[in-house]
C-alpha cells in the first residue's frame, strides 16, 4: 500500500494487524470511515466524498486479509461495519480476553535458551496487547512482572533486580545484556559473586572489572562503547582485530569455526545456509538425521569471544527443491554436526569442496555440481546471504544409536523383534546395516523356550487356499480392550499367511470360518479344499460338519492330545504368542492391549520371511513385492492431527496417542488416543520411536505382571471334559466390551475403535437432559452394535451416509415446520452456542431399524441465572404410577400409551438466545448468518422446563385439574366418567371409563401436539398388559440388558435369589472389590425391586448395608440375584384384588439385626 507495511490478517495477528492497519488508514486519511457510519444531512459534494473514502477504506482492508478470511468478508462493502465484524470475529469477549492477557504477563517466564532482547520484546509485546484491550499495565509493573520471570543462569540477577525498585525496561535488558555476554565468553573465569558487578553505579568505588561486550575490553560498559559509532576509525578497528585475533589464538584449533551467530533471527526451517566460513556442515534439528551419534565438542563463532556444543555426528538426507530440470533429487549429506543451539542449518563450501563437489557462482544464485558435473541445487541470493532449500525425507524424530548398531535395532523393533537370520533377508526390502553381534534384552527375556520340535514345514498344497490349517487359543485373561477372551488363527500352508480373529466365546468359530471363506474365496477367485484342525468341540460339532460336508471341503482332525499333528497352526500361534509377548513387555503397555499386540504381530509376520519359503507370504498373496517404509514401532509415541472441524480456534491442532497397528480398508494407523482413552485410526501422523507411550498413562502404565500368565499354554486345551470348561466360563463372567473379529492383514480387530472425528463437543453428551425410558436396552445395544456416528464427520464418512442424510433432512424439516429460529446477522459481543447432531438407532413396533438424526444445542456453557433462570420440570413418581395401575385394574378402566413427537419445539423460550448453524448445513443459513432461537431445542438447561409449563398450561385449558399430591398428574371427572392423565416428559399415559370422554381428551390434545399412539404398552421402561382379570408389569428387557453388561447372558439360573445361612457360606474375608461396580450394581437392582420385582427386595436392601465396603462374597450373592432373574426374566408383577404380604427375618445371627418387609396390592 504505496510503501506502508501492513502484515497479513491471519487470525493469529489480529492486535499487530489491528494497531498498523490503524496507522496505516490515519496516514490515508480514511480512519474517519472505519470509526462511524455515513452522517446524515451531507451535502451532494461531502456524500460523494464520503463514499470515495468508504471504497478506498475497504479496499485497503480486504487486500491486508488472508485468501479464506477475504471470502469471509467478501459480501461486506461498509468499511465500519467491516471494521467491527473483524473486531467482533477475532476479539470475542472483551472481558476475557484482559484476563487472558493479565493473566500471561503474571505467568510470564524465560525460555532456557531465549536471548535477552527475545524475552523482552516478547514481554514490551504483551505489555502492548494489554494496552489495547483497556488494560493499563504502568511500567513498574512490568518491569516487576519481567524480572520476577527470570531464571535458570539470570538467577542472580533476578535476586539482585528485586532489590532495585528504580530501574527501567531499558536499564533491565542493558543489564541483561551485560549477564548474557559474560556467559559467552570461553575466557572469563567468573567468580561465583561476578554477576552482580553489572549494578554497580559508575560512582561507585567498588565497581569493580566491568567487560564490555562489544569491543570485549574492561574499562566500560557497552552502552558507552565508542566501538558502536558507525564512523570508528581505521586506527581502532585494526585495534580490535588484533585484540580479537590474540585471543583466538588461545583457542584448540581442531575445533570448528563458522561465521554465523547463533543469536541470528530464525530462518525457515528447511533453509540452509552455503557459508564459506564454515569448517564442517551443520544442522539445528534432528529430524534431518538418518542416523546420529553421540559426540560432544566445542564449535566457536570466528570474529566472536563463544562457542557452542555440538551433540552428536551423523548422516543427513533431505529432498532438494529446485535442480535444473524442476525434479527434486534426493542427497546424503555426511559428517553432518547436530548443534541445537543453531539458528540456521548451515551447508560448508571447505567440505564439498574437499568431496569433490565444484561451486559456480551465477548472476542471483550459486550452482552446485557433483563429480560429474551434474547438477544437485541452487543456492539463491536473499537478505545478503546464499539459501538453499531442502525438505526432510524423514518425518520422524531421529534418535541417539550405538554406533555398532546403527539403525538395526530399530528395525528389529519394528518388526516384532525378528531373528536375526531373517533379518538378514529383510535387506531386500527394507535399508539396514549387517551386524554381527546384536544382542536383545527383549528377546532373551521373551523368546526363551525348553525344547524345539522336529521341523514339520512341508508344503502340503500347490495353490493358495488349497489347504487352511486353523487352531484356537484361549482363554486369556485379562479379556482384551474390547471384551475379547479368545484368538483363532487361520494359516494358508501354500502362502505361509495368517489371519487372526478375536473371539469372546468359542461358539463364534462357525461364523468367523464362514465369514473367512466367503470372503477369500471371493477376493482371490480360488476355493477352499482342506480344512486341518484339532479336536476342540468348536471345531469337532454336527453344525460345522455339516457346513463343510454340504461345500465338498475335507475335515481333517489331528490325533487326539498330539499337537504337534497340526504343526503349522501351533507354530503359528507360537510366533504369534512370542511376538505379543515382546511388543507388550518392551513398551510396558497394560495387558488389555494384547488383541492389538496380537494383530501387529500378525501384520508383521506376514511381510517377514518365513521358513521353506522363497518370497514373504504377503508377495505370494498379492503376487508383487510390497513396500514396508509405512512399519514403526509398537507402542511408541504418535503425535497425530485433530482436525479444524473438532477443535476450537485456539485449541493446538495436535495430540499426544500410542502406535498400536495399522488400520483396516484404508491407509492410516491405529492410535491408542490418551486423552480420550479410545482407539481411533488417523494418516497424519509424527512418530517419536525412542519414546514409550505408556510413560504418559499415569496409573494405567503396566504394574508388575506375570507376562507368561496373560498367554495360557498353546497345547490342545479343548479336548478336557466339556462340563469344566463350561463350569470356568460361568465361574469368571465378568462385565465384556464390544469387539468385532477381523482378519489380518487387510482388517484389524475393532477394539473400540472410533475416528477422530467422533470428538467435536463431547461435552454435549454430558448436558443433564431427561430423556424418556421408553428408549429400552435392546435398542442401545443396537446402537453400539451398528456402530452409530458420534459426529457429523463420522455420519458423512460412513457407510449409511445416505440415510443418516435423511434423517438429519427429516429433523430440520420438523424445526422448520415448528418455526424454530428465525435467521439473523451475527450480533456482536454476543455468547453464541454451538449445536451438534446426535445419532441413534431405534427399532419401530414391525421390528424395523430407523434411523434417527437430532439437533441440540451445547447448552452447558450457559450459566444460571445469567443465561436462564430455572430448570426444573417435574416428572410422575413411580408411587403415583403404581397407584394408578392398581385403580386401572380394581375399576377396569382402559389404558393407553402415547408420546409427543419432538416436544420441546412446541414450547417457547423466553431467553435470547443465538445459536450456530446446523453443522454440515451452513451454507443453508449463509455467511455471517445465525439462529435466533424462538423455540426450545433439546439441549438448553431450561428446555425441560418450557415443555413442561407447556403442557401443563394446555391440559388445564382441556379441562384437566392438576393433583396437588403430584405435579404429573391430571383428572377430569363428570359424575360416574373419570380420566386420569400422567406423563413422564414427553411420555402420556391415559387412564379412563368412559370412551366418548377418552376420545374428547386425546383429539384435544392432537389439535395442538403431534401425538403418537404407541401400539405396545410401555412406560417408564416396563412392559403393561391388561388382562380380563387385572393387569401385569415386567421389565423382561430391562433384565436382559443387565444380563448382557455382567455378562451373564449364557449363565446357569438359580431357583432363588439369596439362599438360607449365607453368612455362614461365605465367612468375612478381607478382599474388596471395585466399590463403583458394586454400588452399580446395587443400585440397578433396587431400581428394578421397587417396580416390578419385589420378589428380590429383601436380598437387595441387604446387600445394599455393605456398600461403603463392599466385598468380594457380596458381590458374588449380587451375581446370583442376576443368575435368579436369569430364569425368571418373564415373571410378571400382576394387579388384581386386594391382597397383602409380609415376610420378617428375626435376629440375623451374623449382627442380631432383623428386617421385614411387605406388599399390600389395592
Amino acid at each position: 500500500m504505496d510503501r506502508i507495511s501492513v502484515p497479513e490478517l491471519t487470525g493469529t495477528n489480529y492486535f499487530i494487524w489491528s494497531l498498523k492497519m490503524q496507522a496505516a488508514l490515519s496516514l490515508k486519511r480514511l480512519d474517519s470511515v472505519t470509526t462511524q457510519m455515513k452522517p446524515e444531512g451531507l451535502s451532494e459534494k461531502d456524500a460523494l466524498e464520503w463514499e470515495q473514502k468508504n471504497y478506498d477504506a475497504v479496499a485497503y482492508i480486504k487486500l491486508s486479509l488472508s485468501d479464506e478470511l477475504a471470502l469471509q468478508f467478501a459480501a461486506e462493502n461498509n468499511a465500519n461495519i467491516l471494521w467491527d465484524k473483524i473486531k467482533s470475529t477475532f476479539t470475542g469477549q472483551t472481558e476475557d480476553r484482559k484476563i487472558d492477557a493479565g493473566n500471561e504477563l503474571k505467568n510470564l517466564q524465560i525460555n532456557s535458551n531465549e536471548l535477552a532482547n527475545d524475552y523482552i520484546a516478547r514481554a514490551r509485546g504483551i505489555a502492548t496487547k494489554c494496552h489495547s484491550l483497556g488494560l493499563d499495565v504502568s511500567p513498574r509493573e512490568l518491569v516487576y512482572y519481567t524480572v520476577r520471570g527470570l531464571k535458570g543462569k539470570f538467577a542472580k540477577v533476578r535476586d539482585i533486580l528485586k532489590t532495585q525498585r528504580d530501574k527501567s525496561i531499558d536499564e533491565v535488558l542493558e543489564i541483561l545484556r551485560e549477564e548474557e555476554t559474560s556467559f559467552n565468553s570461553p575466557s572469563s573465569t567468573r567468580a561465583e559473586g561476578r554477576s552482580a558487578d553489572v549494578f554497580y553505579s559508575r560512582k561507585s568505588k567498588n565497581s569493580g572489572m566491568r567487560l564490555c561486550y562489544v569491543c570485549r575490553r574492561s574499562n566500560h560498559v557497552a552502552k558507552d562503547c565508542f566501538y558502536r559509532n558507525q564512523k570508528e576509525s581505521t586506527t581502532s578497528s585494526q585495534r580490535r582485530k588484533v585484540h580479537r585475533n590474540n585471543n583466538s589464538k588461545e583457542r584448540n584449533t581442531a575445533n570448528p569455526v563458522f561465521t554465523a551467530a547463533p543469536n541470528e533471527e530464525s530462518l525457515c526451517e528447511n533453509i540452509w545456509i552455503l557459508d564459506s566460513g564454515a569448517s564442517c556442515h551443520m544442522a539445528k534439528d534432528r529430524v534431518w538425521f538418518e542416523k546420529i551419534f553421540p559426540e560432544r565438542k566445542d564449535i566457536y563463532l570466528a570474529g566472536k569471544d563463544s562457542k557452542i556444543i555440538c551433540e552428536g555426528l551423523g548422516t543427513v538426507k533431505a529432498k532438494t527443491v529446485s535442480t535444473k530440470y524442476g525434479n527434486p533429487l534426493n542427497v546424503t549429506i555426511e559428517n553432518v554436526s547436530y548443534v541445537p543451539q543453531l539458528r540456521c542449518n548451515l551447508l560448508s563450501v571447505i567440505c564439498l569442496m574437499d568431496k569433490g563437489y565444484k561451486i559456480k557462482s551465477d548472476i542471483n544464485c550459486v550452482l552446485i555440481y557433483d563429480k560429474s558435473n551434474k547438477l544437485i541445487t541452487k543456492a539463491f541470493k536473499n537478505n545478503g546471504r546464499l539459501e538453499l532449500y531442502f525438505e526432510p525425507l524423514y518425518n520422524s524424530e531421529c534418535y541417539f544409536s550405538n554406533p555398532s548398531n546403527s539403525n538395526y535395532d530399530i528395525w528389529h523393533s519394528r518388526l516384532c523383534h525378528l531373528n536375526d537370520k531373517y533379518m538378514l533377508k529383510m535387506k531386500d526390502y527394507i535399508d539396514i546395516d549387517d551386524v554381527n553381534d546384536f544382542k536383545c534384552e527383549t528377546c532373551d527375556i521373551s523368546k526363551i523356550t525348553r525344547k524345539t520340535h522336529p521341523n514339520i514345514d512341508v508344503n502340503q498344497s500347490s495353490e493358495i487356499l488349497e489347504l487352511i490349517h486353523a487352531d484356537l487359543c484361549g482363554p486369556i485373561q485379562p479379556e482384551s480392550y474390547g471384551g475379547a477372551k479368545y484368538f483363532m488363527v487361520l494359516v494358508d500352508d501354500f502362502s505361509g499367511m495368517y489371519f487372526t480373529y478375536f473371539l469372546k466365546n468359542k461358539n463364534e468359530v462357525f461364523d468367523i470360518f464362514s465369514q473367512f471363506k466367503t470372503k477369500y474365496e471371493n477376493l482371490i477367485d480360488k476355493r477352499i479344499k482342506k480344512l486341518r484342525t484339532d479336536n476342540g468341540l468348536e471345531f469337532v460339532n454336527e453344525q460345522l460338519d455339516t457346513y463343510l460336508a454340504n461345500l465338498g471341503i475335507f475335515h481333517e482332525k489331528t490325533i487326539p492330545y498330539n499337537s504337534e499333528s497340526n504343526g503349522k497352526a501351533e507354530r503359528a500361534n507360537r510366533i504369534l504368542l512370542e511376538r505379543a509377548r515382546s511388543l507388550l513387555y518392551e513398551s510396558e503397555l497394560p495387558l488389555k492391549f494384547w488383541a492389538e499386540a496380537i494383530n501387529f504381530s500378525t501384520q508383521v509376520s506376514n511381510v517377514t520371511p518365513r521358513k521353506g519359503k522363497e518370497k514373504i507370504p504377503l508377495e505370494t498373496w498379492i503376487g508383487k513385492k510390497p513396500k514396508l517404509n509405512y512399519l514403526k514401532k509398537f507402542g511408541c509415541v504418535a503425535y497425530f492431527h485433530v482436525p479444524k472441524v473438532m477443535r476450537n480456534k485456539f485449541d493446538v491442532p495436535g495430540r499426544r496417542g500410542i502406535m498400536l497397528g495399522y488400520a483396516r480398508d484404508r491407509r492410516g494407523y491405529r492410535i491408542y488416543d490418551i486423552k480420550n482413552r479410545k482407539i481411533i485410526e488417523e494418516r497424519s501422523i509424527k512418530f517419536n520411536e525412542s519414546l514409550k507411550g505408556s510413560t504418559y498413562l499415569g496409573k494405567t502404565k503396566v504394574e508388575t505382571w506375570n507376562i507368561d500368565s496373560l498367554f495360557e499354554s498353546t497345547q490342545d486345551i479343548n479336548e478336557f471334559d466339556h462340563k469344566t470348561k463350561v463350569n470356568h466360563l460361568e465361574i469368571s463372567a465378568e462385565p465384556a466390551a464390544n469387539e468385532n473379529n477381523y482378519s489380518i492383514p487387510f482388517e484389524t480387530p475393532d477394539d473400540a475403535t472410533n475416528t477422530v472425528g467422533g470428538e467435536i463437543e463431547t461435552l454435549v453428551d454430558q448436558i443433564p437432559v431427561r430423556r424418556s425410558e421408553r428408549l429400552k436396552a435392546k435398542q442401545m445395544l443396537t446402537n453400539l452394535a451398528c456402530n452409530v456416528p458420534n459426529s457429523y464427520l463420522e455420519a458423512k464418512n460412513s457407510a449409511d451416509w445416505q440415510n443418516w442424510e435423511f434423517a438429519m433432512k427429516n429433523e430440520l424439516d420438523s424445526l422448520n415446520k415448528h418455526k424454530v429460529w428465525k435467521i439473523v446477522d451475527r450480533p456482536a459481543k454476543t455468547k453464541l452456542v454451538k449445536s451438534k447432531w446426535v445419532y441413534s438407532l431405534k427399532q419401530s413396533d414391525n421390528g424395523e431399524t430407523k434411523y434417527k438424526a437430532r439437533l441440540v444445542a451445547a447448552g452447558f456453557n450457559q450459566i444460571k441465572n445469567k443465561d436462564y433462570l430455572e430448570s426444573y420440570s417435574p416428572v410422575v413418581n413411580i408411587e403415583s404410577f403404581r397407584l394408578l395401575i392398581a385403580l386401572a385394574s380394581k375399576l377396569n378402566l382402559m389404558v393407553r400409551f402415547f408420546d409427543v413427537k419432538t416436544a420441546y419445539l412446541y414450547s417457547d423460550i423466553e431467553e435470547t438466545v443465538y445459536m450456530l448453524p446446523p453443522p454440515g448445513f451452513e451454507r443453508l443459513v449463509g455467511d455471517g448468518k445465525v439462529c435466533k432461537l424462538k423455540r426450545s431445542i433439546y439441549g438448553l438447561p431450561q428446555s425441560d422446563r418450557n415443555w413442561y409449563m407447556k403442557i401443563k398450561s394446555e391440559l388445564e385449558k382441556f379441562g384437566l385439574t392438576q393433583l396437588a399430591t403430584d405435579n404429573c398428574v391430571f383428572i377430569k371427572s363428570n359424575g360416574q366418567n373419570m380420566l386420569l392423565l400422567c406423563m413422564h416428559v414427553d411420555d402420556l399415559a391415559i387412564f379412563c371409563n368412559n370412551d366418548e370422554m377418552y376420545q374428547d381428551i386425546v383429539n384435544s390434545i392432537k389439535s395442538v401436539f403431534e401425538v403418537h399412539e404407541n401400539k405396545t404398552s410401555k412406560f417408564l421402561g416396563m412392559e403393561i398388559v391388561k388382562h380380563k382379570n387385572g393387569i401385569s408389569l415386567s421389565q423382561s428387557e430391562y433384565i436382559e440388558s443387565l444380563l448382557v453388561k455382567y455378562n451373564l447372558n449364557e449363565c446357569k439360573s438359580v431357583k432363588t435369589p439369596i439362599v438360607k445361612g449365607e453368612n455362614k457360606s461365605f465367612p468375612p474375608t478381607n478382599e474388596l472389590i471395585d466399590i463403583i461396580m458394586y454400588q452399580e450394581l446395587i443400585g440397578e437392582l433396587l431400581y428394578l425391586a421397587n417396580r416390578t420385582r419385589p420378589d428380590i427386595s429383601f436380598v437387595t436392601c441387604y446387600l445394599s448395608e455393605f456398600n461403603h465396603k463392599p466385598e468380594k462374597r457380596h458381590y458374588i450373592l449380587a451375581k446370583r440375584v442376576l443368575r435368579y432373574l436369569m430364569g425368571t426374566k418373564d415373571k410378571k408383577l400382576f394387579y388384581d384384588n386386594n391382597f397383602g404380604f409380609v415376610n420378617a427375618s428375626w435376629g440375623n445371627a451374623e449382627n442380631g439385626t432383623s428386617f421385614s418387609g411387605g406388599v399390600i396390592l389395592l
